[in-house]
């Protein structure tokens, strides 16, 4: 008989507050914003991440995530990973949602929707994983001035 999984809830609380200062990090001196943009350059690949404030209260907010290539992939699907990102400014912890639900801390295995147990753990890994990339090898996309030729 198999083990049943357990989820770490310490460990996934730790990923959550560093993600939370990650993006804290990202946005530093732009807070005022609502979305930041910025490119990334890795191994002769260049890659886009923006952040987009969708929704802000009180004690939380929520940031759609949009990682893609800079120059766009012909594929026969979307190359673009979009993510759901729910900050909780009073306890200073970011985790993935869908938007309307949280994810679960585990899943039965197999499932019918095909998560993972640890479903939850590993998008917030992924999104730690991103925003650890741009703070290594990503600038800030600034909007450029108005040119007029005369």
């Amino acid at each position: 008989m198999q083990k049943s999984y357990i989820p770490n809830l310490a460990e996934l609380q730790m990923l959550g507050e560093l993600n939370y200062r990650r993006l804290g990090k990202l946005v530093r001196g732009y807070e005022e914003e609502s979305a930041w943009h910025f490119t990334i350059h890795t191994n002769g690949q260049q890659s886009r991440l923006s952040l987009e404030l969708t929704e802000e209260t009180r004690f939380t907010a929520q940031l759609t995530l949009t990682f893609s290539p800079e120059i766009a992939i012909k594929l026969p699907f979307s190359s673009d990973l979009i993510m759901t990102v729910r900050l909780y400014h009073d306890v200073g912890i970011a985790e993935i949602t869908d938007g309307h639900r949280h994810y679960q801390g585990v899943y039965p295995y197999p499932n019918d929707d095909m998560h993972h147990r640890d479903e939850k753990f590993r998008l917030n890994q992924q999104l730690a994983d991103l925003l650890e990339l741009c703070l290594k090898h990503g600038h800030r996309m600034y909007d450029l001035p108005d040119f007029q030729l005369a």
